[in-house]
């Protein structure tokens, strides 16, 4: 069977064409949405909802004009930030992405609106998740007129091509968005509605592969999130099977079975039947490597110069050359850019930065080797995987496959081997997959 898979992702849209007799790529595509707007409020974080569903639906049909024996369609991408909907399941704001950083903000005194939500439904809600963002913005009157819906892009994207008059989520994408009791596979109506969030505008929650309709007469599977989506195109369904996942964001997650208990910074994510992904999130995974490059970009401009080349590429050389000659002191960068979800951080710290170290390509090994560090240890804060551990890492997103370098400190800091999947954009694999699961379930 042929199975389509779209992930609209923070950065790009990408489409895989996955053979599941094959168990291969037959087609893939990936583009840029450049959706990012512009705003003075520097706790948000806003995209062209818009611009992002035409482009996913032209993908889908470049992928259907290619092969037209597709069987299953699925969808998946960012997770936790949120969109308002019509009537009619258009977009009448922007995506207000994982990003935003508004549910901070405070509620009532000594209060925010993320902890609040967390104490009315007993779910920890996170900054950054869609319900603490609605929250804010509902108290300052900023929900748009005309929304009758609140959805996760991908949910919005996956109801539009077949045609659903209510968006339908996964557990794991309405579980993305807050407030949403992993064991009852439900919102809290009880705390949703004492924080003044009605259950009429959320999603519909629809059960494991479920199938939500037809689009040119093909099945389209319910859409996964894309941390789960990625598991299931890098790993697999495997108990036990642990990913580390760098993209914009990073996670590092192990497959296990029930609920386990966790400790303060761990999350337990709703993944495939009674199989969940215990995960450790940063904020900052390539995100972090992109202010390096932006950094020293602009540092090029000051000198009235305009870059001939990539940043990125003139980084990877040096720390290339500055490696090779038997590298150096470093500093030990903990790059807590935009804040921690498992504490209170505010800002990275930089330590032991020495007068020998002062050397643009001996930061930024340090900072890729701080993002490997604080995925370790939230990795050792996760349920074990065993007495001796992973024999191996599965390792997924793109920060992580196109830069050797952080490949290198990931393994360094985890003291195992990474190991790529075949071929890329494990994300939009992963919903192919779901999509081939569902028709055939």
């Amino acid at each position: 069977m042929k199975a389509l898979g779209v992930d609209l992702g923070t950065t790009s849209i990408a489409a895989v064409v996955y053979d599941t007799a094959a168990s291969r790529v037959a087609w893939c595509q990936a583009r840029p949405h450049g959706a990012e707007l512009r705003t003075d409020d520097p706790l948000a974080s806003l995209q062209d909802a818009e611009r992002m569903l035409a482009l996913a639906e032209r993908m889908v049909e470049m992928g259907l004009s290619e092969h037209p024996d597709v069987a299953a369609i699925g969808v998946t991408g960012q997770m936790h930030g949120v969109v308002y909907l019509d009537a009619h399941l258009s977009p009448v704001s922007p995506l207000f992405t994982w990003q935003d950083r508004r549910g901070g903000q405070e509620a009532a005194p000594g209060e925010t609106f993320a902890e609040r939500l967390s104490r009315l439904t007993g779910c920890r809600v996170h900054i950054g998740y869609g319900l603490a963002t609605h929250a804010c913005l509902a108290y300052h009157g900023l929900v748009p007129q005309g929304a009758s819906w609140l959805a996760t892009l991908p949910d919005a994207f996956a109801a539009r091509l077949v045609g659903l008059s209510r968006p339908r989520a996964h557990a794991s994408l309405a579980h993305s968005m807050g407030g949403f009791d992993l064991d009852q596979g439900a919102f809290v109506a009880g705390g949703l509605r004492e924080a003044g969030i009605g259950l009429s505008c959320l999603p519909e929650v629809a059960p494991d592969l479920h199938i939500l309709g037809e689009h040119r007469g093909i099945p389209v599977a319910v859409a996964l999130g894309d941390h789960q989506a990625s598991f299931l195109g890098a790993v697999g369904v495997e108990e036990g099977g642990v990913l580390v996942n760098i993209g914009t964001g990073a996670q590092v997650s192990v497959c296990v079975r029930g609920r386990p208990e966790l400790p303060p910074g761990a999350e337990l994510r709703p993944f495939v039947g009674d199989l969940r992904l215990a995960v450790a999130a940063t904020l900052a995974g390539g995100a972090a490597y992109a202010l390096v490059a932006a950094f020293f970009d602009r540092v090029v401009r000051m000198h009235g110069l305009e870059p001939t080349r990539s940043t990125y590429d003139v980084l990877d050389e040096a720390i290339a050359a500055w490696r090779q000659s038997g590298g150096g002191p470093f500093p030990r960068v903990r790059p807590t850019f935009f804040g921690s979800r498992s504490s209170d951080e505010d800002g990275a710290r930089v330590e032991r930065w020495t007068a020998a170290g002062m050397a643009p390509e001996a930061f930024a090994w340090g900072v890729l080797s701080g993002v490997a560090e604080e995925l370790h240890e939230g990795f050792c804060r996760l349920p074990p995987c065993g007495p001796d551990g992973p024999r191996a890492l599965a390792g997924a997103g793109n920060a992580l496959r196109v830069n050797r370098h952080l490949r290198d400190a990931v393994e360094a800091a985890f003291g195992r081997p990474v190991e790529l999947a075949p071929d890329p954009e494990e994300a939009a694999q992963g919903a192919a997959r779901w999509a081939a699961m569902a028709v055939t379930a």
